[in-house]
């Protein structure tokens, strides 16, 4: 059986983190596995196969595999050789020190299960829900910081919704998929879509922080705010509409 997650989803209502169905399955069946067969199937690494596991599962694998003394192999090596596949098509070549930012970003996804295991936190929870934009969100936190450091990019951060939010209003993935590190933008571009972004309402904002970084639904969404799945979806819309016309204006 999975282990529970215990991390906070939404404070109004104390609801945690909850895995997707087809994850929750897929954990359960594999843990039902002898250890030699787990290890075995965390060395897929072609999608097309019947063996290959979600990263939500390979995550939940190496955590409990590290909570009883393991060394989390393999499924930190098939992670990882996942993670710079996608770094690979993420992080331009003509980002300063790209090679040196794809590390980094590699290390401290790597330390965060080290952490875990040392402090007994539920960080990582995401990651068991929503890998991808778990990882989207780390990787973009960190582009930034480097861009930053580089003097080639000032960061503009939303307001957090809550004093754990780390998330850049940079990594929202909205429906129309504005900003993106891997689509090739320069810099200058860059800043000018996160500085317009900054002029939204807040209500905006962080409806968009709740729903496109957090992954909340509408309706939870609604009750960290106090208003109704109706509302949320309203500022979502012009959120959207937005961020379409700076696409097509090219602003």
């Amino acid at each position: 059986m999975a282990s529970p997650l215990t991390r906070i989803k939404v404070r109004s209502s104390g609801d945690l983190y909850t895995r997707p169905t087809l994850v929750e399955a897929e954990i359960d069946h594999v843990m039902g596995l002898s250890k030699a067969e787990r290890q075995r199937r965390g060395r897929e690494q072609d999608p097309a196969s019947g063996e290959f596991l979600r990263p939500e599962t390979l995550v939940h694998l190496l955590r409990a595999d590290l909570r009883q003394g393991g060394d989390g192999s393999p499924y930190l090596l098939t992670l990882i050789k996942r993670c710079q596949g996608n770094l690979r098509g993420t992080i331009h070549p003509n980002v300063p020190q790209a090679p040196q930012l794809r590390q980094e970003i590699l290390q401290e996804f790597s330390l965060a299960f080290t952490r875990e295991v040392a402090n007994g936190s539920d960080e990582l929870d995401f990651f068991e829900c929503h890998f991808n934009s778990a990882f989207r969100s780390l990787r973009t936190n960190m582009f930034n910081e480097h861009m930053a450091r580089m003097r080639r990019l000032a960061p503009q951060l939303i307001e957090p919704d809550d004093e754990r939010s780390d998330v850049d209003i940079a990594a929202s993935g909205s429906a129309t998929d504005i900003w993106r590190p891997q689509q090739g933008e320069d810099a200058v571009y860059l800043r000018e879509v996160a500085a317009f972004i900054m002029t939204f309402p807040p209500d905006e904002r962080k409806a968009i922080a709740l729903c496109r970084i957090k992954g909340l639904t509408q309706k939870e969404a609604g009750l960290e705010l106090g208003v109704d799945e109706r509302t949320i979806r309203n500022l979502l819309a012009r959120a959207d509409a937005k961020l379409a016309s700076i696409k097509e204006s090219g602003r």
